[in-house]
């Protein structure tokens, strides 16, 4: 009877935890985050999360969204949390109302990638003035610039690698994991811009803020956010069909 009893309280504690709904944009987005062949979520996003959910005895569903749904989603309180997302985000008056943000948890850097034999050394926006860059459709980039819309940062790799175009603007992190991975020949500027990425958080779940930024602020202190960075950056390949 005893052993029984402790099966019940497991299978309590187990019904009774807490589960917040991340919705996690589709394609994925390597090294930040994507799904594994075994539908796992991998990367420095979901990583970052499951530590502060372990730390605060909740529990996470992973849930695979358009960007577009995502929003809609998260306005009308289907969804808890997004991942990887800068307070300073221009978004829609809808989902601005609803939307907290905690402390930033990393930085993403935004950096310029170029061909080897360009014989300028092209580390800030303003060099490009005037000429054919590659960038991401719907990514904000300055007025002087000739853009050219792809989809995806894996196609402006690719297109510098090749020589198709010349330049492009990606995340550093995404730059350089195509680079080692894939072993493009592209150059890789200091950054041009950082910007601080957080969790939005949905206000229904508004009283989770202050310990969400409390545990960042001990995950940060105790080296456990950079050591966790650094496995996805400074390591061996990513496994990615693991």
């Amino acid at each position: 009877m005893k052993t029984i009893g402790i099966y019940l309280l497991m299978l309590s504690n187990i019904s009774i935890a807490e589960v917040l709904r991340v919705g996690v944009p589709t394609p994925g987005q390597i090294p930040f985050f994507w799904q594994d062949k075994a539908g796992e979520y991998q990367g420095i996003y979901p990583d970052t999360l499951r530590l502060i959910a372990n730390d605060l005895k909740f529990n996470l569903s992973f849930e695979p969204l358009s960007q577009e749904r995502l929003r809609r989603y998260f306005e009308i309180g289907e969804i808890d949390i997004e991942m990887g997302v800068s307070a300073n985000i221009d978004d829609r008056p809808q989902i601005k109302k609803v939307s907290l943000f905690t402390r930033s948890f990393s930085v993403v850097n935004e950096v310029i990638i170029y061909r080897p034999e360009l014989s300028f050394p092209v580390f800030i926006l303003k060099d490009l003035a005037g000429q054919r860059v590659a960038t991401v459709r719907g990514n904000t980039v300055p007025d002087s610039l000739i853009r050219e819309d792809f989809t995806n940062q894996w196609q402006i790799a690719q297109r510098v690698h090749r020589g198709w175009n010349n330049i492009g603007l990606m995340k550093e992190a995404v730059a350089l994991y195509y680079q080692r991975e894939e072993n493009l020949n592209y150059e890789t500027s200091l950054p041009y811009a950082s910007n601080p990425v957080s969790f939005r958080v949905n206000s229904k779940i508004k009283d989770k803020l202050a310990d969400m930024n409390a545990s960042i602020d001990r995950l940060d202190k105790q080296g456990v956010l950079e050591e966790l960075v650094c496995k996805y950056l400074c390591g061996p390949t990513i496994q990615k069909n693991e």
